[in-house]
């Protein structure tokens, strides 16, 4: 990748900017992970995450992204198939993600959430979580934190307004 390296002591917050070749290398290399079509692919374990673009980043691409993707390889190494935001193709609605989450088709059983400060912006992310803690099927939420300092509890989800939360 041009910006950074996938190695996790590289993807932090202060690695080199990302550019949106590295945001096609990422999602390209996630995508090719998905056993069959789009729409039959059920894995038990689903990644969230907030793309967290600073400052030189190019639009969609933030250090959340190669977080998410290293979990991703990671997991796939051992065997365990996985999905996040970054399996889902161009053109195709992220809310697909909620499918393999919570529906009657998904086979969901544990989400990663990604935690950086970006998440307690992300009313997608948001979304993704209240999913998991509403489904019947009794997901298990894993938080793994990549940086700090997080936003103190009054700055949470500042963003969020009642209408955003849907499930």
């Amino acid at each position: 990748m041009g910006g950074g390296a996938t190695t996790l002591r590289t993807i932090g917050p202060d690695a080199p900017a990302l550019t949106l070749n590295d945001g096609e290398v990422a999602r390209a290399s996630m995508q090719a992970l998905v056993k069959g079509e789009l729409t039959t692919f059920y894995p038990e374990v689903l990644i969230s995450y907030a793309t967290g673009r600073r400052e030189g980043d190019d639009p969609g691409c933030g250090p959340g992204m190669l977080y998410c993707k290293r979990i991703c390889e990671l997991l796939e190494a051992k065997g365990i198939d996985t999905f996040s935001g970054l399996h889902v193709p161009a053109g195709t609605d992220w809310k697909v993600f909620l499918l393999k989450l919570n529906s009657r088709f998904a086979n969901c059983k544990v989400l990663i959430v990604v935690v950086t400060p970006a998440l307690y912006e992300s009313i997608p992310c948001l979304t993704e979580i209240f999913n998991a803690l509403t489904s019947k099927k009794g997901v298990k939420i894993i938080p793994v934190l990549f940086e700090n300092p997080l936003p103190r509890s009054d700055d949470q989800w500042t963003k969020v307004q009642a209408h955003d939360l849907k499930a």
